[in-house]
């Protein structure tokens, strides 16, 4: 018998004393969005759970940021919606990106739920849940375990353990960046280039011996017809991502790597993945930092013939600040200022 299927009688005084804990980020909460990081307890299973075996049990870390904003309460329970999951397995390097509801309350004892639907690369979307299960005491950090099917059998799972963190984030300004639409690879037709203005900012979210991972956070964009182009002849570009760095150790032979991917939501559609693959380059920070400087190339389906891509061009600045915003930027293009 699990804590999934009974729940423990918790006296009411700690009960009480659980939720007031919870009352001052409620209220501080109520008209704002907080980030969330995930710690290195955080991991993913994949394979049997008992009563089941089998030979194959996948075991990899989880990296990453999501966003959390109070929604309606519902009897007995705080609720928070949760967007912008924006996570990855370190070893598999595989995107998980989606949404979901976090509930914590209870009329007897403290229990909490997250449930979440996930975009795994590569996969359909999947329902995630934990059930109502004991717990919630340390909130606002949360800890808790979600799986497709109970942990019985063949399931995937997710460990979350993760609390809000104030956004430091590195900014980058863009300059000489272009959207480009066309042929790409041995496709022979024309391409139309647009200028691409706006910023981003890097979260380090991971760092070990092979290199640095970033969250790429508040990102905003436009894309114009043309250099002369008004406000009205643009559009908007907002997305997450994941940027990863490798001083080339090990398979590189030296030379220093970099990947990004983002998820992009162009003109308020839904969001779009943009992926440069694991290509070189030739300005890495100092002591493992970020990069001075940002040069790559991301498109939506690996270059090959008619393709879209972004061509960034970034420079490091010394100033920025989080907007978990939207897909509405800034009408016009923001200025960083470079590092020296």
């Amino acid at each position: 018998m699990t804590l999934r299927r009974v729940l423990t009688f918790i006296p009411l005084l700690v009960l009480a004393h659980a939720l007031a804990a919870t009352g001052p980020l409620a209220q501080t909460a109520a008209t704002a969005s907080t980030l969330y990081q995930l710690a290195a307890a955080s991991g993913y299973e994949d394979g049997c759970f008992d009563p089941c075996a089998c030979p194959v049990h996948i075991t990899d870390g989880l990296a990453g940021t999501w966003r959390m904003t109070p929604a309606p309460p519902e009897p007995g329970f705080n609720v928070y919606a949760i967007d912008q999951v924006n996570w990855f397995l370190p070893q598999a390097d595989l995107r998980i990106t989606g949404s979901g509801t976090y509930r914590i309350g209870g009329e007897f004892a403290l229990t909490h739920q997250l449930t979440l639907d996930l975009l795994i690369d590569g996969r359909p979307l999947q329902h995630f849940d934990s059930g109502r299960v004991l717990g919630g005491g340390a909130f606002p950090a949360i800890d808790i375990t979600v799986s497709m099917n109970n942990q019985v059998c063949h399931d995937t799972v997710f460990h979350v353990s993760a609390a809000p963190v104030v956004p430091r984030l590195v900014p980058y300004g863009l300059y000489g960046s272009d959207y480009l639409e066309g042929c790409f690879g041995p496709c022979d037709c024309a391409v139309v280039s647009k200028p691409l203005s706006g910023r981003f900012g890097l979260l380090k979210i991971r760092s070990d011996v092979a290199g640095t991972d970033y969250a790429v956070l508040d990102l905003r964009w436009k894309v114009r017809a043309s250099a002369t182009a008004t406000a009205n002849d643009s559009y908007p570009v907002a997305g997450v991502g994941i940027y990863r760095t490798r001083p080339g150790n090990g398979p590189t032979a030296g030379l220093p790597t970099q990947r990004m991917t983002l998820f992009l939501e162009e003109n308020g559609a839904p969001a779009v993945r943009f992926d440069s693959g694991l290509v070189p380059f030739s300005s890495p920070g100092a002591g493992g930092g970020p990069p001075k400087k940002i040069d790559i190339d991301l498109a939506a389906n690996g270059f090959a013939c008619n393709d879209r891509v972004y061509s960034l061009k970034a420079r490091r600045g010394t100033t920025a600040t989080m907007d978990f915003g939207a897909v509405v930027v800034d009408p016009a293009p923001v200025s960083v200022t470079p590092v020296p």
